[in-house]
């Protein structure tokens, strides 16, 4: 059972209120809720003792139809990192006319795969879940994220149609589908290719001697999961990142391009694990394409 919230939250602009009921669905009055600007920390639910939440930001003028959501994972090599890091990232998005998200997660070495997917995926169904409160359109979903954050995003787009994920017993009535996925030099190579065996990734999701390794692998691997009905994918990485090695984005690539799958690869020459700091001005290009993406897929 989620979360019962019994106080409106800071982002209720003017005189309007919210009714909140539990599970953490928040209820407009009817035409009398109007979202502005960045409301932090708001509630999702408790998993097993733990409280997750998610930052939103809103654009400051309102729309005559639901808007578009893209919900940025933040990374951290999947041992740190924080939804706040992203706020001015969502407020940017905001001004362009997005409703805007940063989640949390769980992280390792406290928890393993795939408590912190499952995490993403809840938190996907939350914003579907108050899609008529949040005014959004709950079809036109795109995540995205960077290095950790970027292989959440993706497999959050594989896994969408698959049910071998906990739910949570929190807004299990609404699935985790998203309409694209962008991301930046992703770990989302091929794990179960023994040249990946010994990655900082692997043992990062699975534990340095996880039990049963032969049927763990495929299970954190991307492709385990590619299908014809995944969404469309921005891809980006630098040719000389020495954290996350660039063939992984080919390889992964290679395999969409097998699959005659919507997508668009970016390769920075020259640029590394972090393509602002080592090829600012290809990065504001890829930037630029970056944002050409996701509106024609929030169309």
């Amino acid at each position: 059972m989620g979360k019962v919230i019994t106080r409106a939250h800071s982002l209720i602009f003017g005189y309007f209120s919210l009714v909140v009921l539990s599970g953490c669905v928040l209820v407009p009055e009817k035409n009398s809720t109007i979202w502005s600007g960045l409301s932090k920390a708001v509630p999702i639910g408790v998993v097993e003792g733990r409280e997750l939440s998610i930052n939103l930001a809103f654009p400051s003028q309102l729309s005559a139809t639901p808007r578009p959501v893209v919900l940025l994972i933040h990374g951290g090599g999947f041992v740190s990192g924080s939804k706040d890091d992203k706020n001015r990232q969502i407020l940017k998005l905001s001004e362009l006319g997005f409703v805007a998200a940063s989640v949390s997660y769980a992280l390792a070495p406290d928890y393993r795969f795939p408590t912190a997917l499952e995490d993403i995926k809840l938190a996907i169904r939350f914003v579907k879940a108050n899609a008529r409160a949040f005014h959004i359109d709950s079809d036109r979903i795109l995540v995205s994220g960077s290095s950790a954050g970027g292989y959440l995003a993706v497999m959050a787009g594989v896994t969408g149609n698959d049910d071998n994920f906990s739910d949570y017993g929190l807004y299990a009535e609404f699935d985790s589908t998203v309409r694209a996925v962008a991301a930046q030099s992703a770990p989302i190579g091929d794990f179960r290719l023994e040249k990946y065996g010994n990655r900082p990734s692997i043992e990062r999701l699975l534990g340095s001697d996880p039990p049963n390794i032969k049927e763990s692998i495929p299970e954190v691997s991307p492709f385990s999961y590619l299908d014809s009905e995944d969404p469309a994918f921005f891809l980006s990485h630098g040719d000389s990142d020495i954290v996350v090695p660039v063939e992984m984005s080919r390889e992964f690539v290679e395999a969409l391009k097998n699959l005659g799958h919507s997508y668009e690869y970016h390769e920075v020459e020259g640029g590394g694990h972090s393509l602002n700091r080592t090829a600012p001005d290809e990065a504001r290009r890829v930037f630029e394409a970056y944002l050409n993406f996701l509106h024609a897929f929030a169309q």
